[in-house]
């Protein structure tokens, strides 16, 4: 089957060790078990900066979209999804020039910056950022959750290179090779809407970049509004404006924060469970996969029970025309399952507000398993989304 976040379906399913019990000690939040005094504090001072609002003499803007992380990664406690669509969804634009491909740089793209500084002093020569009329595909994406990433960022390439072979209804998943600006080398993507980053920090400093107009070592250089030179006097603090420290601590919160636990199931979404398998759900959403070795030994050898391959599906008319990497405009990373019972909005620009409309909106290689999801009779359809309220 299919779906949160832009994800897909077909026949064939697979998957690796099966889901933990869920641990009623746990609280959504928490920090990985295990960790050493060292990560432990680590994981708080990185979750302290995470949250912590920052100003212009910290290097904000001239342009950006929030001022703190948790600004748009709160839906259930502070690293998850994004929780409305006005202030937690960004806009991203892309076009055609000389037959191919372009983010419209010259035209402030790829992300939209909503906010500029002169919210805070009117005669601040930068304004927010609007659409361009040259865009030719815009597309609305919502924050992700980041519970349990340093878990997905441990599992080894090859077990996600695994599941990229051809499967029942057409379904077949593949990888994003990207070029990881951090270290020039081409890796596999796993992260983002379109698997289009491969490391946590290379997630964070893109972040700090896009959405709150920080430069860093591995970003050095500073968003034009809409395109053009920043005024004179306008930004003021030398690049970069980050260190590396911050992008650091931003890395470290994002790889010690723990996965969300699943309820408990009761008879009704046991069913359920029998049935996402049933009807090839799991070509796509793979219930679970293994870390490998680790140096840090709260990362290694551990199930990761996320629901999803990594690997990019076509995704028929749900695609957005953004290309990111290998991700062609109809193409979408499985989006992991877990922690869905936390989420507010489903698919990458929240057009869905129930677990049911988001199946419904699935299309390309999802088509089978959405057709066989409305397929089923009543109880078995309402098994089967108690389910993943569960997770």
């Amino acid at each position: 089957m299919l779906f949160a976040l832009g994800a897909c379906g077909g026949g064939g399913g697979s998957s690796s060790s099966g889901t933990p019990p869920p641990d009623p000690g746990a609280t959504l939040g928490d920090p990985l078990p295990g960790l050493t005094a060292d990560q432990s504090t680590r994981f708080q001072t990185g979750q302290h900066d995470f949250i912590e609002a920052e100003t212009e003499a910290q290097g904000v803007g001239p342009l950006f979209n929030g001022t703190a992380c948790a600004e748009c990664h709160k839906a259930g406690t502070i690293g998850g999804a994004g929780t409305d669509l006005d202030r937690t969804r960004v806009t991203r634009i892309g076009g055609v020039r000389a037959g191919a491909y372009s983010d419209l740089e010259s035209m402030g793209g790829p992300v939209m910056q909503s906010r500029s500084l002169r919210e805070f002093d009117p005669s601040y020569p930068c304004v927010p950022e609007t659409v361009p009329s040259g865009a030719e595909y815009v597309s609305h994406r919502m924050a992700t959750p980041l519970f349990g990433l340093g878990l997905v960022e441990a599992i080894p390439d090859a077990t996600i290179l695994a599941g990229a072979v051809a499967k029942a209804d057409g379904v077949q998943g593949v990888a994003n090779m990207v070029r990881n600006p951090d270290t020039g080398r081409t890796e596999l993507g796993r992260f983002g809407w379109k698997a289009q980053v491969s490391t946590l920090h290379w997630f964070a400093g893109d972040a700090y970049l896009n959405e709150m107009g920080v430069t860093s070592p591995s970003f050095p250089k500073e968003l034009l509004p809409q395109g053009q030179p920043i005024p004179p006097g306008a930004d003021t603090v030398a690049d970069p404006e980050d260190n590396g420290r911050d992008v650091g601590r931003f890395t470290d919160f994002m790889r010690f924060l723990a996965p969300p636990v699943p309820s408990a199931l009761s008879a009704q979404a046991v069913r359920g469970k029998q049935l996402f398998a049933q009807i090839a759900c799991t070509a796509c959403h793979t219930p679970s996969m293994q870390t490998g070795p680790n140096e840090i030994a709260a990362l290694a050898n551990r199930p990761v029970p996320l629901y999803s391959d990594l690997l990019l599906h076509r995704m028929g008319s749900l695609g957005d025309n953004i290309v990111q990497g290998q991700a062609a405009g109809d193409q979408f990373r499985t989006a992991p399952l877990w922690g869905l019972q936390h989420r507010h909005f489903f698919l990458h620009d929240g057009r869905a507000t129930t677990l049911e409309q988001a199946i419904s909106d699935h299309d390309g290689e999802a088509t089978a398993a959405r057709t066989r999801f409305f397929g089923l009779a009543d109880n078995d359809r309402a098994a089967l989304l108690e389910f993943l309220g569960s997770l």
